[in-house]
């Protein structure tokens, strides 16, 4: 897997690499759970069509700044990812209208991935056959756990049954690929928990599994129950432990492990996850979504890059309120941005590409002379210019990363 490349994309005048991805960020969720730290909104208060209205102004502006870029029609959308939040909430009529809208702006490529992230509450036979014929190409869908003593714990608005009923659903609707995720290392919870769940969901047979540790992040009622000493987490070994059994367990009923949370059979990978870890370029639409763009990108988006910046990341508002006066306001979400210089793009390309199982390609001699303490020490493994992770190295993900960047 080579790293610092999204793939084939279109180029404009001076040979530069447009953004062939769009992610775009549905707030609205039923409830909030208690370990989310993401850009979400609960209640009434605001109506969806009013978030649909400034999506909808937000791409046509990004679409407008590609073609000045580029001189003409932006390149088709290789990949969109509508995430969340909880995409699946909105009506299936405001899922073909943002669809729609993105062909209109960017176009989509023939064989473009197209996912949307959905509850095992939300999803019906008549929804998801909606989504499919909106252009819907992937489903990840938010398992979670089928231990509903977890469940309840997580805060989640489905049972194990209704979870598995879900993935039936997408199965039987044709859905191309249907990724299911798991938390593991929930505080309390035995390993076995845990086991029964992955067992349970390889049963079922989806194309893709994403095992993500449960992490205690700040602000969340989750991290207010930690510090109040009402949740002890669990400690690291275990947790741990409880990665390696699925890694192993997962290997064994032939999903490959890609990146380090994230495990696919034969042609399932997600292609738009990969452009994030492989560092390549990407739009972004609603609040609190992150764009990643060309430096020319983001000068014509009206943004002054630092100079020597090989990059510019943005964010746009986390909050649908001051999300929805910005781009009345503006046309965009925008709330801040970031330049890029050239040693913070190697190290992010090391720090992520690592993730994958690939590994990542030492560009430098100094960086190859930097490697072969790590290899000696079973850090990393491989030879000439690329290397990867040992297990060990996975566990030691971060200091590997800085020891490589020198």
């Amino acid at each position: 897997m080579p790293t610092g490349s999204a793939g084939p994309g279109g180029r404009g005048e001076a040979g530069l690499r447009l953004p062939r991805s769009l992610y775009l960020h549905v707030p609205f969720c039923e409830r909030l759970c208690p370990y989310c730290d993401f850009a979400v909104h609960v209640g009434s208060d605001i109506a969806p069509e009013r978030f649909l209205a400034a999506a909808l102004t937000e791409l046509t502006a990004l679409a407008a700044a590609a073609r000045r870029v580029a001189g003409g029609p932006p390149p088709p959308l290789a990949t969109v990812f509508l995430g969340g939040g909880t995409p699946s909430r909105l009506a299936p009529a405001a899922i073909r209208r943002l669809l729609g809208a993105v062909r209109e702006a960017f176009g989509l490529a023939p064989a473009a991935e197209v996912t949307i992230e959905a509850n095992p509450s939300d999803l019906t036979a008549r929804r998801v056959a909606a989504w499919l014929e909106a252009g819907v190409t992937r489903v990840s869908l938010g398992v979670q756990s089928l231990d509903d003593d977890v469940l309840r714990q997580l805060g989640r608005t489905h049972d194990a049954a209704r979870a598995l009923a879900a993935i039936a659903t997408c199965q039987g609707a044709g859905v191309r690929q249907l990724s299911c995720d798991l938390l593991y290392a929930v505080p309390g919870r035995p390993a076995a928990t845990f086991r029964r769940s992955l067992e349970r969901l390889l049963e079922a047979g989806p194309d893709h599994v994403s095992c993500y540790e449960l992490t205690v992040e700040t602000g969340t009622r989750l991290h207010r129950q930690v510090a109040g000493g009402l949740v002890r987490p669990l400690v690291a070994q275990a947790a741990l432990r409880q990665h390696w059994w699925a890694v192993d367990r997962l290997g064994a009923a032939g999903y490959r492990q890609y990146e380090v949370s994230n495990f696919a059979r034969r042609g399932a990978r997600c292609r738009h996850n990969l452009v994030y870890w492989q560092g390549g370029w990407y739009w972004a639409v609603g609040p609190g979504a992150h764009a990643h763009l060309p430096v020319a990108v983001a000068t014509a988006l009206g943004l002054t890059p630092a100079p020597g910046a090989v990059a510019v990341r943005t964010w746009t508002h986390r909050a649908l309120a001051p999300y929805l006066r910005a781009v009345a306001r503006d046309g965009l979400g925008r709330a801040g941005q970031e330049s890029v210089d050239p040693r913070q793009r190697a190290m992010e390309r090391l720090l992520i590409g690592l993730r994958l199982s690939g590994g990542v390609r030492l560009r430098s001699a100094p960086a190859r002379r930097r490697a072969r303490p790590l290899l000696a020490g079973g850090l990393l493994i491989g030879g000439g210019e690329r290397v990867r992770l040992t297990r060990r190295g996975q566990e030691l993900l971060d200091a590997v990363a800085l020891r490589l960047a020198g």
